[in-house]
């Protein structure tokens, strides 16, 4: 009897852990499982900080999924996390659980094989204080703060959606990136002209390379240690300079397609710095821009289509108030916003043909959308469009317009003028 009573109970706590696991795995779930293998694995190696404020930040990390507001930012950006904290913690991983070969030949002999040379070796010989500040710039400052304005900027002019899709693909081509350099670790250009073809070892510290002139022109030892820390000394292949340049600049043609010369020219100002600062080969560049391409075309079915049209996020919003205050709430009103454009591009479907009238009503002239719908659906319908009506809430929203005492209501087409509970507005279509 206690034998039944104790199997009964082993499957009623497997059935309860089952019911955990989604019952249709996706890509959005295979990511999100993902990553929580990687940032578990973070979490058990990492010894700085210690345990107490580890747990305090995996705390406040989950907790922020779960807040108003901040959730569209830190779920879209957790891939990022993620990227960060694994790069961070390589420093930690035991040597004897890293690769036990470090590629000190393999790039340069197969630039060699491939283009006749190594690129790196000759662009660097050629040295000028100009020049290094040139090559500093996209490499040293212009890389690391463009993510946080190019953002910002698809965010601001970008349609509602893009940015999530731009965060998550930038964070997970990070992470294919750094994975990569942990489990195929490959020696830099400085290596080679600090070492020769002598075999390396995980003892080795980074150096700073040509960036180590940009110190003594700032009179700073900034790169000298910042380099020398580095948690991923031998991750030369792919180059990650080149594929966030590469996914930026992708995005950057995305929504403003006329931009392509500015995103070719600076691709190669980065590819440029990146040799001439002996930190990367051009095999590295083109396999970080592989990575890039790859990231942004799968996202590419994801992201919502530019209207030419819309100058800003509220423009596809139907919001007409410009301010610092309904970009702010057109945060939360995303996901409202993405329900309208599936119910209204499925309305417009079903519809064979939409016209604009102006037709008499009461002796007075009003403007009108005739409904062309098929003749197994509804019969013809005029929909005023300077009447005004209690508003009628659908999914957080509501459409504002009037009918006549002889018509029923028409519903919300997609020319219907929208209006918004948070943004007020008294405007005709």
């Amino acid at each position: 009897m206690t034998a039944t009573h104790n199997n009964n109970t082993t499957i009623s706590t497997a059935d309860r852990l089952l019911t955990l696991l989604p019952r249709k795995w996706s890509l959005r779930t295979i990511s999100y499982a993902a990553m929580a293998i990687l940032l578990t694995f973070d979490f058990m190696i990492i010894r700085s900080p210690t345990l107490l404020v580890r747990v305090a930040l995996a705390v406040l990390l989950a907790s922020s999924t779960m807040i108003p507001y901040i959730r569209r930012f830190t779920i879209p950006a957790m891939p990022i996390f993620t990227w960060l904290i694994t790069f961070y913690a390589n420093q930690f991983i035991p040597v004897e659980y890293r690769p036990g070969h470090i590629f000190v030949n393999f790039l340069p002999s197969l630039e060699r094989i491939l283009y006749g040379a190594n690129l790196s070796e000759i662009i660097s010989k050629h040295q000028h204080p100009i020049l290094d500040i040139l090559a500093w710039l996209p490499y040293g400052v212009i890389h690391f703060s463009l993510p946080f304005i190019f953002s910002l900027m698809l965010f601001v002019f970008g349609p509602p959606k893009s940015l999530p899709v731009f965060g998550k693909a930038f964070g997970w081509m990070n992470i294919c990136g750094v994975l990569t350099q942990l489990m195929f670790p490959n020696a830099s250009p400085w290596y080679e002209m600090s070492y020769g073809s002598a075999p390396a070892d995980y003892t080795i510290p980074g150096e700073a390379g040509g960036l180590a002139r940009i110190d003594k022109i700032l009179n700073l030892n900034l790169y000298g240690s910042s380099f020398g820390a580095s948690p991923l000394v031998f991750g030369a292949f792919p180059s990650l300079h080149s594929g966030s340049a590469t996914i930026e600049m992708a995005f950057l043609v995305y929504l403003f397609p006329k931009s392509w010369p500015i995103a070719i020219g600076y691709t190669m100002w980065m590819w440029w710095s990146t040799m001439y600062l002996t930190h990367h080969y051009l095999v590295d560049l083109v396999g970080g821009s592989i990575y890039a391409f790859s990231a942004f075309f799968i996202a590419r079915r994801f992201l919502p289509k530019v209207r030419p049209e819309c100058r800003t996020r509220l423009d596809y919003m139907g919001i007409k108030d410009v301010s610092l205050r309904s970009f702010f709430q057109s945060i939360e009103f995303r996901a409202n916003y993405a329900y309208l454009a599936n119910t209204l591009n499925e309305e417009q479907d079903d519809y064979e043909k939409l016209m604009h009238a102006t037709v008499d009503m009461d002796g007075v002239p009003q403007d009108v959308l005739v409904l062309m719908e098929p003749e197994d659906k509804m019969e013809l319908r005029l929909r005023r469009f300077d009447g005004n009506i209690d508003e009628e809430e659908n999914m957080g929203l509501s459409y504002s317009g009037s009918s006549s005492p002889a018509e029923p209501a028409s519903p919300t087409t997609p020319r219907t003028p929208l209006s918004f509970p948070q943004f007020p507005l008294n405007s005709k279509a």
